[in-house]
């Protein structure tokens, strides 16, 4: 049999001029995967969208990406998104560190791309979810959270064949004409189709000459159509753009909502099959180009991503990496994955080894980091280590008194404290590295207290206090 390359890619696109696209995530497991997203063009709004997972499955891996549009300082003020039942803060502390502007004048706005892992939320019997996005309260209406696509792999021991999975997101700022291109993706099954779903926002299906035609090389370039509009899902926000709502499993590419999975995009169909586009070197090559050269004021077409699914014969391996973690600036963080032969850190900057599995940190500024894992078969996964490097709020870690002992250190999230100080009440304060109180209590001294975290992996500091006087800080790390 003669494999070709083969890989599900979740891919957004966004940037600043001579920066490339960032590979942000890359899976290969026993899989399917689906896709679908909602938009309300602008400011605030409710709705509905679904997506398909099999019966019997579990969830491998399950991401919300949401777009702030507009202004980088009102990006800080977060906005409660309401999925469903879950009530999901989108602010700074999510914000992937990518950015890009997405009109080319002075009117034109940034982009920032942030997303929550909700792996360990997702219920693999729900497909059908209602997104509710606030009225964000501020000045500018534009200014929003206001896109959002949730993706998921789900795990099922019927499938007969593995998939590879990717996230690229770009940071290329939006031109009259931009290129992408996957260059290195893992092994393709030859009768497998190779799906790509669009995830685009702010195309206007009013206005005859606002949208996008999507082209792909094969070694010449091809016309596979335009795309302009809102989806059936967002038929109250004209111009809420075009997301393709997919899955894929069982080597089937299945279109939902709007979408065909055919060679074409059309409108607000925004799925087809690829696999007569594969360039001949083995890459994925595309193009959007406006339907307009950009003269409009005010007008935008915001691609924010690219799905693309199919099977490989690449086997499954596991790999560990470090969790996203904040740090105090000047401090050094010892990185270390687990699992795989072959490494390549992107971006290499403040890395003592960019090739390597175990490179120390040495920046003084917040950075998102993926790294490349090669298994023996030279197939592979990507995964993103995110780095905050805060101020600390002027934090110090004290010496611990031989009266007190805070154990295990690094914890799962239970640690003790034990005190022989003589009897007195002593309260504890748990913050993050940026200050902000996440934990308080207080117990008794001259015995073992245990607490339990319930907080991201990361670096915390607990402060310790007797009779209102703070006399102790010291530093722990969740795992």
């Amino acid at each position: 049999m003669i494999n070709r390359i083969v890989s599900l890619y979740i891919i957004c696109l966004f940037g600043f001029e001579g920066h490339t696209q960032v590979l942000y995530y890359q899976e290969t497991c026993q899989c399917g995967v689906t896709g679908a997203g909602f938009s309300t063009a602008q400011g605030n709004g409710s709705g509905d969208f679904s997506i398909y997972i099999e019966p019997g499955s579990t969830i491998k891996k399950a991401i919300l990406f949401g777009v702030h549009f507009g202004d980088n300082t009102i990006q800080k003020v977060p906005a409660l998104i309401q999925l469903n039942n879950m009530n999901l803060v989108f602010g700074e502390q999510n914000a992937l560190n990518i950015n890009f502007n997405a009109f080319g004048n002075p009117f034109g706005k940034n982009i920032n791309l942030h997303s929550i892992d909700l792996t360990s939320i997702i219920n693999p019997a729900t497909n059908n979810y209602h997104i509710t996005i606030p009225d964000q309260g501020n000045s500018c209406l534009e200014c929003q959270f206001n896109c959002f696509y949730l993706y998921v792999l789900y795990e099922n021991p019927m499938f007969g064949q593995n998939i590879s999975s990717y996230v690229l997101l770009n940071n290329q700022n939006e031109a009259a004409s931009n290129q992408y291109e996957l260059p290195i993706l893992n092994q393709i099954f030859n009768t497998s189709p190779i799906g790509f779903a669009v995830y685009l926002d702010r195309l206007g299906g009013f206005i005859p000459v606002d949208g996008s035609s999507l082209w792909f090389n094969n070694g010449t370039w091809n016309n596979v159509g335009v795309l302009k509009g809102g989806d059936y899902v967002n038929s109250n926000w004209d111009g809420a753009g075009v997301k393709g709502h997919f899955y894929f499993q069982n080597n089937t590419l299945f279109g939902l909502d709007d979408d065909t999975p055919d060679n074409q995009v059309e409108g607000t169909d925004g799925l087809l099959n690829v696999d007569s586009f594969l360039h001949p070197d083995g890459s994925l090559k595309w193009k959007v180009n406006w339907e307009n050269n950009l003269t409009i004021i005010g007008r935008y077409n915001i691609y924010n991503g690219f799905f693309i699914e199919h099977s490989t014969p690449c086997d499954t391996f596991s790999v560990s990496v470090p969790s996203d973690t904040t740090i105090c600036r000047g401090e050094s963080l010892q990185l270390n994955v687990v699992g795989g032969s072959q490494y390549e850190w992107l971006p290499a900057t403040d890395l003592s080894c960019s090739t390597c599995p175990n490179p120390v940190f040495t920046g003084d500024s917040t950075q998102l980091y993926t790294v490349r894992i090669w298994n023996n078969d030279s197939c592979s996964v990507v995964r993103p280590v995110k780095i905050t490097v805060g101020n600390c709020a002027g934090i110090k870690e004290n010496i611990l008194p031989e009266s007190f002992s805070i154990y295990p250190n690094p914890t799962a999230g239970i640690f003790n404290i034990d005190c022989t100080e003589t009897l007195m009440e002593i309260s504890i304060e748990v913050l993050d590295l940026l200050g902000k109180v996440h934990f308080k209590d207080s117990f008794l001294s001259q015995k073992t207290q245990a607490f339990q975290l319930n907080l991201s992996p990361g670096t915390y500091l607990i402060k310790v206090s007797k009779e209102g006087i703070e006399f102790l800080t010291k530093r722990i790390i969740l795992e």
